[in-house]
């Protein structure tokens, strides 16, 4: 656990009869995203996607899900899908949110420093976040550490319109 100045932030596994409610908390968590970085849209939801259904399916109903809440002081402050590779130690984050009552209180970073004590074997860990997202590019680079390795695009279907959204693959490299 990582001490923080409001307590420790914990990492507990989510159950099966939780899945709803974290898909449910984690889309809610994307969608405030998008509106703060596109107030000028009504609808940001069909300007970029959010995960999917399927996406979320393929994370909780895989073999080895890894899917965990994060929890300061008993409140829970968010949640993340990992891919974790035991075999290689080569660990993707699929998905990671803080809430946005928790933004900019610095939880974040601890966060990220909760994971890597959680996961301690991981050599690389990698992870894939939108062009657009400004915020989470300086959370990433400045705060965690990583480094960007690549830039892509890639065709979503974003409510019925296939739309091109631009990404970064990042990757941390652990000493």
């Amino acid at each position: 656990m990582t001490e923080q100045r409001f307590g420790k932030i914990q990492l507990a596994r989510v159950k099966k009869d939780e899945f709803e409610a974290f898909k449910k908390q984690s889309s809610l968590s994307f969608l405030k995203g998008l509106q703060e970085t596109f107030p000028e849209k009504e609808h940001p939801e069909n300007f970029a996607p959010v995960p999917s259904e399927q996406d979320y399916n393929e994370s909780f109903y895989s073999d080895n899900p890894h899917i965990y809440y994060f929890y300061l002081n008993d409140e829970n402050i968010g949640g993340a899908i990992f891919e974790i590779d035991k075999e290689n130690k080569r660990n993707h984050v699929d998905t990671l949110y803080i809430n946005d009552k928790a933004h900019g209180q610095g939880i974040g970073t601890k966060v990220w420093k909760a994971i890597e004590n959680h996961f301690p074997e991981t050599k690389v860990w990698e992870l894939h976040t939108p062009y657009f997202e400004k915020r989470n590019i300086h959370f990433y680079i400045n705060k965690c550490n990583f480094h960007i390795t690549g830039f892509y695009k890639e065709m979503f279907d974003v409510n019925g319109v296939e739309k091109e959204i631009e990404f970064f693959k990042f990757e941390k490299v652990m000493i």
